[in-house]
């Protein structure tokens, strides 16, 4: 028998010998799972202290994201945000403040937007700075589902498209 042949076998041989079947690998927690995050990255032409006040000023922020917005910028802080067309809020805390590099909250949906479920989930942002201009990378995790990490994906895209045509314009 050649020995590639034997090597393959052996190798089998033993991995059905340690876990008895693909069914008990499973059972003790050999498998790969997916992570359902949003990452998307943004480069703006723009200084980063304009581009993170853009995200924690409420009078800059409703001119590109919600409708109405009720904020406190500080570690613990909480925000509220409204959008036309729905009766409750977005609401959350703040739970990393480092101007101007990074911006962690939490980020909870009202119920009516995900009849399923509503569920607290979180948003970090990083600035970095680039030479004349500012890459933000926005990473938002904690899904339960792919179908709830779908649509933010897409409305995180457009809101930094909005951010970024907000920013030129000034």
């Amino acid at each position: 028998m050649d020995v590639r042949i034997r090597v393959v076998l052996a190798t089998l041989i033993a991995a059905v010998v340690c876990t008895g079947s693909p069914a008990a690998a499973q059972q003790q927690g050999a498998f790969v799972e997916g992570e359902l995050v949003v990452r998307l990255a943004m480069e703006i032409p723009v200084d980063r202290e304009v581009v993170y006040d853009a995200w924690t000023t409420a009078d800059q922020l409703v001119q590109w994201f919600p409708g109405s917005a009720q904020m406190t910028v500080t570690e613990g802080g909480e925000y509220r945000f409204g959008w036309d067309g729905w009766d409750q809020q977005w609401v959350g805390t703040y739970v990393e403040v480092i101007r101007p590099e990074r911006l962690v909250f939490t980020w909870q949906p009202p119920a009516e937007v995900f009849p399923d479920g509503a569920y607290e989930t979180v948003v970090a942002l990083t600035f970095e700075e680039l030479e004349g201009a500012t890459r933000i990378v926005l990473e938002h995790g904690g899904f339960q589902g792919g179908l709830e990490m779908e649509s933010h994906m897409e409305a995180w895209r457009g809101y930094l498209y909005n951010l970024r045509a907000f920013l030129l314009q000034r």
